[in-house]
């Protein structure tokens, strides 16, 4: 399973639709969205997870493509390695 990051997404953006963009791809195993505390909005960007098999079409279709009157950036997620002891 490979974890996508979703950028530039509306506020408005539900965990139910992005389930539902990404889903037309492959099984979808996880979709979260970063949401702001005191309102409950998305704030722009969230995660997705699928199938390593699957990523390709998805990444393909998505990244770059308008959704509404955003252009959606759609990469893996990265992480930052910390050395031990930090």
């Amino acid at each position: 399973m490979t974890k996508m990051m979703v950028h530039n997404l509306s506020s408005h953006m539900t965990v139910e639709s992005l389930n539902s963009l990404f889903s037309e791809y492959g099984a979808v195993r996880s979709v979260s969205l970063a949401t702001d505390v005191m309102t409950g909005r998305c704030r722009g960007f969230g995660f997705v997870n699928l199938d390593e098999l699957e990523i390709g079409a998805a990444l393909d279709a998505l990244d770059g493509s308008c959704l509404g009157d955003r252009v959606l950036r759609v990469t893996f997620e990265q992480k930052t390695l910390r050395p031990a002891g930090e």
